[in-house]
């Protein structure tokens, strides 16, 4: 091997890509504030694991936004391709995952998928987070997962909303 081979070995990679995305996440895409959520009597696996069983994938190394600061840093990111439409357009259950104390947080939304309307999905065309609420919610609830607390733009309440938003 040669020696710029054995350096490149040795270079910690998975922190470089992190870093690297950090950065660029910080440098063009804009902050917004704490989004709607759902606090979850649960961990990351569990989650994980429930999402996967019900079709849901990491698709992207990096995603057009990284703005929920709000919960620190995001350890989650799976989607789920849930329809098309009239237009030929695709739609996607998207469920991004963060740490919590008190169990863990998830933020979905209902949006165009970003692979075929990459320039409508950032302009966040049909974005509907009350879907995504409402069809995260039932995904827990068929699969035993208590939700501790949700919010919606206007705020947040304890245990789950009697009507979805």
């Amino acid at each position: 091997m040669s020696r710029i081979g054995r350096v490149l070995a040795r270079l910690p990679w998975t922190r470089l890509q992190h870093g690297f995305q950090h950065r660029i996440r910080r440098r063009f895409f804009r902050l917004e504030g704490a989004p709607p959520y759902q606090l979850l009597d649960s961990d990351r696996q569990h989650v994980r694991e429930v999402l996967a069983r019900n079709h849901f994938a990491t698709w992207h190394v990096i995603s057009y936004y990284y703005v929920h600061d709000a919960f620190g840093e995001e350890v989650l990111n799976m989607r789920r391709i849930e329809s098309l439409d009239r237009e030929g357009r695709f739609w996607q259950t998207h469920v991004r995952g963060f740490s919590h104390p008190d169990g863990f947080v998830v933020c979905p939304h209902f949006e165009l998928c970003p692979v075929e309307q990459p320039a409508s999905h950032l302009d966040k065309v049909g974005l509907d987070v009350p879907i995504g609420m409402r069809k995260a919610a039932e995904l827990w609830e068929a699969n035993g997962i208590e939700v501790l607390e949700e919010s919606t733009s206007e705020g947040s309440t304890s245990g789950v909303l009697d009507s979805p938003p």
